[in-house]
C-alpha cells in the first residue's frame, strides 16, 4: 500500500486505419473499485463541488492554489468541426481523481474468546485491547481505566492467548465499557465517520450521514487528455461516434479498392486549372 501515482504516458500509435479516441488518452481511467484495486487506498469521497473525473496526474505542481495545468482534449469547434482543443484546470484538481459511488469501509469484526466467568463465555463485544481501551477514554475525556474481569467475586479468567480485556472507565459518573463503545463506532465500517456525543450522559457514537455519491450527477466529466495528433492523423465523425483515422493507411485502402483517393483529386484540380488557362 503506497501513496497512489499516475504520471502521462503517451500511447503508440495503433496500426489500423481508424480507432477510438480513447488510444489516445495519456492516464489510465479508474473506477472507485479499480482505484481501491491498483493503490490498496480508498479514493476521496466524491466531491459535489467538482466535475466526476476519473484521472489524476502527479506530476503536476500544486504547491500553490494558483497553479494550473494545461493539457489536449478532443473537441469540436463553432462549425462542429473534430480536433484537439486546450483545457486548462486547476493543479490541484488534476492530481487527484473524483469518482462516483459510495465510500467502502471494512467491517468490523469482533473475534470470538474463550473468556469465561462463572463457567460462561463471556460476549466478546465487551472484550478490547488496552491501547485501543486508553485512546478511546481519552479522546472522549474519561478517567480511570480499569480491568473489570478483574473482580474479586466471579473473575473472568482470560486464556493465555487471549490479549484483550474488559476495559472500562469512567465518564460523566457511568461506568462505560470500553470493547462495547468501540464496536459501536465501527457499527457502520472501520474508519466510517462520526463523533461522540457526551453531554447527556453516556457516550453515543452518531455517525456522520451518508455522502453524495454523485451518481445522479448529470454534468459531464472532466475529458481524458490526449496525446497530440500525428501528422497521419485526423479526428473524423462517423455514426458510432468520432473516432481517429490514419490518412495514410485510408489512402492505401482507397488505392487498393480503386476509390477516389487525395492524390486523384490533386491531379484533377491541377487539369482543371490547366483547361481553364487554355480557354
Amino acid at each position: 500500500m503506497g501513496t497512489p501515482v499516475s504520471q502521462p504516458v503517451v500511447p503508440a500509435q495503433p496500426d489500423t486505419i481508424s480507432y477510438s479516441i480513447a488510444d489516445l488518452d495519456l492516464f489510465v481511467s479508474y473506477t472507485r473499485e479499480s482505484y481501491l484495486a491498483a493503490f490498496g487506498v480508498q479514493a476521496p469521497a466524491w466531491d459535489s463541488t467538482r466535475l466526476t473525473k476519473t484521472w489524476f496526474d502527479t506530476t503536476v505542481n500544486t504547491s500553490s492554489a494558483s497553479n494550473v495545468a494545461v493539457y489536449e482534449i478532443a473537441g469540436q469547434d463553432s462549425s462542429g468541426n473534430w480536433g484537439l482543443q486546450q483545457m486548462v484546470i486547476p493543479a490541484a484538481e488534476a492530481a487527484t481523481v473524483n469518482l462516483t459511488g459510495s465510500v467502502t469501509y471494512p467491517a468490523y469484526v469482533i473475534a470470538p474468546t474463550q473468556a469465561a466467568s462463572g463457567g460462561a463465555v463471556i460476549n466478546p463485544l465487551y472484550l478490547s485491547i488496552q491501547s485501543d481501551a486508553q485512546a478511546l477514554m481519552e479522546q472522549i475525556g474519561g478517567t480511570g481505566l480499569f480491568d473489570e474481569g478483574a473482580r474479586v467475586y466471579v473473575p473472568v479468567i482470560y486464556p493465555a492467548d487471549e490479549s484483550r480485556r474488559m476495559w472500562d472507565f469512567t465518564l460523566n459518573g457511568n461506568v462505560v465499557n470500553a470493547g462495547a463503545l468501540i464496536a459501536s463506532m465501527n457499527a457502520n465500517g472501520v474508519g466510517y465517520p462520526g463523533q461522540w456525543q457526551t453531554q447527556n450522559g453516556g457516550p453515543v457514537w452518531v455517525p456522520d450521514p451518508p455522502a453524495p455519491t454523485g451518481l445522479d450527477d448529470t454534468r459531464p466529466p472532466r475529458p481524458m487528455p490526449a496525446r497530440n495528433l500525428l501528422p497521419n492523423e485526423q479526428l473524423q465523425a462517423g455514426l458510432m461516434g468520432v473516432s481517429v483515422v490514419r490518412t495514410d493507411l485510408q489512402e492505401q485502402q482507397q488505392e487498393a479498392d480503386g476509390q477516389f483517393t487525395a492524390d486523384d483529386r490533386a491531379t484533377l484540380q491541377q487539369i482543371f486549372q490547366m483547361v481553364s488557362k487554355l480557354s
